[in-house]
């Protein structure tokens, strides 16, 4: 075993004092990630061997160090030091990077750049969320249209917490944290991952109680827990509102699946009726919390393996759990993290997001670059707020290309320093470690300029990335309203017809595609993309896409679907 953990520092966790997370949404980041934290060690084991073999216990009562396989079956045995987190955080950090000063969610940074680097250092991954990330790798794949299938997973089968696990930075950035504010862009994020109601609407149902919390400074009731599932109900309608899921995703979910979404999300919502019904009735029971848990995820289906990490069982645990525990957080995400055979770490994850938004301080002890993680949620409080941040410099996506390979994406920029793909300058921590295999491939613990630390898969001969591969550095952004997220602007004309203007790059490529390049279409795409934040590099991309995709109408290939008519209705 490669004991790595004796060199990997962990930033500001010892002595730290927890009441200076004075912001609600800071502290429900870093509850959060404490609960991924403590059950992650926990995950998927059966026996309590299995947990004795890991960290030397059958139970965890704080964040331990552990023992880890990484990479796979030839991949090397790791120690993770206490306080590491797993997929679920590192995927809730990379959207929060892709959201911008004005509380604007960059899907296009989240879909090629984020995704596909995250391969290179997750840890726990489920597989919808790999096999999505995969398909971002692929320049014609875009966010709206990532509809994979092999004999493994189908995406509008994909129902997992994948998605219900990272979206609560939309809420924390959101103003007033309201519904109206995070859903359109928790659905673009959601769908790019999961297609299955179960995913959308779990994610969906989560981000609802956490708003709640946040806003009432209290856990949601159990009378509403009904009402908030029936609320689902109006998911697909959202999904209309949105130009690029109505007109491009709604149209090809239900030509893959075989029926129309809305009648597979009315029965997803009766679902959810169902488990809210059982998780109400719960709460009425007497007798110790553990087993009164243990019996309600064994109800709703958390300890099957078909249905254990759906995301509409997620939802309704993480609410149960924090509602029963909200005066004890620390005994409530101890008992989600030591029910064996659940998703342990989700669950913990999403109910220490549900009770920071009420809690009165930070949690204790060790977590993984925690400094890293008050930053973030301090930005994002600042966003929700209307004030000025810095927005995180992804590459310029005109020229942006994912690495063929994950050992790729880590090499050396232009100084000769380590860098990370997509996302910068990064400091090694200690020696690489070897896998077991015969590749030239070793792991590696890396600090990246934002303060998060990853262990990396990467070349034991590292090559110079390209300078695309690198973040653009920009000036800093002032908060403007924006309203991207719609999917929709006020009505202009394309071509000869009145028409809502796309908001993004790929809604503006798909509708010159509609009209044939036309000049006078073209030209007023790229102003519309101008005037917008960024416009410049928008429109860039933009014009980079309409020589792409003629020259590959001109060669006989494939361009983005036409999902736009002359008189702008499908």
């Amino acid at each position: 075993m490669a004991d790595l953990s004796l060199r990997l520092p962990i930033e500001d966790t010892a002595g730290h004092d927890s009441s200076r997370s004075e912001s609600p949404v800071v502290r429900s980041a870093l509850w959060a990630a404490w609960g991924d934290a403590l059950g992650f060690p926990v995950e998927l084991a059966r026996e309590p061997r299995e947990l004795q073999n890991r960290f030397g216990a059958q139970e965890v009562r704080e964040p331990v160090a552990w023992q880890r396989r990484v990479g796979g079956r030839f991949g090397p045995d790791v120690k993770l030091p206490a306080g590491a987190y797993s997929d679920d955080t590192q995927l809730r950090v990379a959207v929060s990077r892709c959201i911008r000063s004005g509380g604007r969610f960059d899907v296009e940074a989240f879909s090629k750049v984020e995704l596909p680097i995250f391969l290179t250092y997750e840890l726990g991954a489920g597989r919808a969320t790999r096999r999505a990330a995969q398909g971002f790798t692929k320049r014609a794949t875009r966010w709206s249209s990532n509809f994979f299938e092999d004999r493994v997973v189908r995406y509008v089968s994909a129902g997992g917490n994948g998605a219900a696990m990272r979206i609560q930075p939309h809420v924390w950035a959101a103003r007033d944290h309201r519904a109206e504010a995070y859903l359109p862009s928790l659905l673009r994020d959601a769908v790019c991952t999961h297609g299955h109601p179960r995913g959308i609407l779990g994610a969906a149902w989560h981000a609802l109680a956490l708003g709640a919390a946040l806003r009432d400074r209290h856990v949601p009731a159990p009378r509403t827990w009904l009402e908030m599932a029936r609320s689902l109900a109006h998911i697909p309608a959202r999904m209309e509102a949105d130009e690029a899921l109505c007109e491009r995703w709604l149209p090809r979910w239900s030509q893959a699946a075989g029926e129309p979404f809305v009648d597979v999300c009315r029965r997803t919502v009766a679902e959810c009726e169902e488990l809210a019904d059982m998780a109400i009735r719960a709460t009425e029971s007497n007798g110790d919390v553990a087993e009164r848990y243990a019996e309600l995820a064994e109800q709703v289906g958390a300890l099957r393996v078909e249905t254990r990490g759906s995301g509409t069982v997620s939802a309704i645990l993480a609410l149960w759990i924090a509602w029963v525990g909200q005066d004890r957080p620390l005994d409530a995400l101890q008992t989600a993290a030591n029910l064996r055979g659940s998703d342990t770490d989700t669950v913990a994850t999403m109910a220490g997001a549900i009770l920071g938004a009420v809690a009165e301080t930070g949690p204790p002890g060790d977590l993984q670059d925690r400094a890293m993680h008050e930053r973030q949620a301090a930005r994002l409080d600042a966003v929700r707020e209307g004030r000025p941040v810095e927005n995180f410099p992804h590459p310029d996506l005109l020229h942006w290309q994912a690495p063929a390979t994950l050992s790729d994406a880590v090499g050396l920029d232009d100084a000769g320093r380590i860098a990370v793909a997509g996302l910068g300058s990064a400091e090694p921590i200690g020696e690489p470690c070897r896998g077991r295999g015969k590749e030239a491939v070793v792991w590696q613990w890396l600090r990246l300029q934002s303060g998060q630390t990853v262990l990396a898969k990467r070349r034991i001969e590292l090559a110079r990335l390209e300078r695309a591969a690198l973040p653009v550095a920009r000036a800093s952004s002032k908060t403007q309203a924006e309203d991207d997220t719609k999917g929709t602007k006020a009505p202009q004309r394309v071509g000869n017809a009145t028409h809502a203007f796309p908001a993004t790059v790929e809604d503006a490529l798909a509708a010159a595609i509609e009209h044939d390049f036309d000049e006078q279409s073209v030209g007023r795409l790229v102003l519309h993309l101008g005037q917008q934040e960024y416009g410049d590099e928008k429109a860039g991309i933009f014009a980079a896409l309409v020589v792409r995709a003629q020259r590959e109408q001109r060669q006989g290939g494939h361009a983005p679907p036409r999902v736009y008519r002359a008189n702008g209705r499908r």
